[in-house]
């Protein structure tokens, strides 16, 4: 049911295009109107003014800038150091020696005999009682019980015999210590006042006239000489090189696109014609039911 309503669609839009196309091509200019060519055996062709962009060439005048070295001659300076001699007003401290007479007190220092009195060692023998230990002996006899072999002969009388105990007289002995009472000569250091006489050495003031040199400070104004390097600027010519934009023309060939009118030879479809053209209205929509008034095949 579809492809039959647009069948049918697609048939009335193809009758009402051939119905206006007799009206449109009468109020065409005669720019416009279509230029039939006799019957061939080819397609029918027809002629077009068709608006084109073209490129054209055209000179140009430009202005260009380029970099050139320069030699130029500036006005400059030099610094130079020069010695120049100067002078100055300084004031000096001078110390000027001045002799004075004075009376001062002075020292000496006089030696004198005194009598000391002093300690003289000597040395005595003097009789000394000390107690001296003794060690004395209080040793005495005791009578103790010691086991004696059997002599020779009781052995051969009786080999089985055995020692008896004997009495025996032993003495113990028994150190003491005593204190004795010793006199003995013993050399014992003693000391005795003695007077002797000793130098001393005192010191004596006394009144001396001295001379005496002092010095006095005095201000004085001298003029001193001294060299002080200055540096002076001295003009001089210099050539340095300069860089300089120069401007210069040149003659250049651009493209630009105009537009012109021109006439092709296309072909059209007859207007007895129903279907839409395949030569000519390929890129647009001469029929059916969407196309346009002004196409190829009113």
């Amino acid at each position: 049911m579809a492809r039959h309503s647009i069948r049918l669609a697609v048939l009335l839009g193809a009758l009402t295009a051939v119905a206006v196309s007799p009206a449109r091509a009468a109020d065409q200019p005669e720019s416009e109107k279509v230029k039939i060519a006799p019957k061939t055996t080819g397609p029918t062709m027809k002629t077009i003014k068709v608006t084109e962009c073209v490129e054209e060439k055209y000179p140009v005048k430009r202005t260009c800038y380029k970099v050139e070295c320069r030699q130029e001659t500036v006005e400059g300076f030099r610094c130079e150091t020069v010695c120049e001699q100067r002078e100055r007003i300084c004031t000096v401290t001078k110390r000027i020696p001045v002799t004075k007479t004075e009376v001062r007190k002075v020292c000496h220092y006089e030696t004198t005999c005194e009598d000391r009195v002093t300690m003289k060692k000597c040395y005595e023998y003097r009789q000394v009682t000390c107690n001296v230990k003794k060690c004395v002996s209080k040793g005495h006899w005791e009578c103790k019980e010691v086991c004696k072999d059997p002599g020779f002969f009781e052995k051969l009388c009786n080999p089985c015999a055995c020692g008896h105990t004997v009495s025996k007289k032993c003495w113990v002995s028994c150190p003491v210590y005593v204190d004795c009472p010793v006199t003995k000569c013993q050399k014992v250091c003693v000391e005795k006042p003695v007077v002797c006489k000793v130098k001393v050495c005192k010191p004596v003031y006394r009144e001396e006239t001295v001379q005496v040199c002092s010095y006095r400070c005095v201000e004085e104004k001298v003029v001193q000489k001294y060299t002080v390097a200055v540096t002076k600027k001295v003009p001089c010519k210099t050539t340095r090189t300069v860089r300089v934009c120069v401007p210069y023309e040149e003659t250049v060939t651009c493209t630009r696109m105009v537009a012109r009118t021109v006439e092709r030879q296309v072909p059209v479809c007859e207007t007895t014609c129903c279907t839409p053209c395949r030569t000519c209205c390929r890129s647009r929509s001469c029929g059916g039911l969407f196309h346009r008034q002004n196409s190829c095949c009113d």
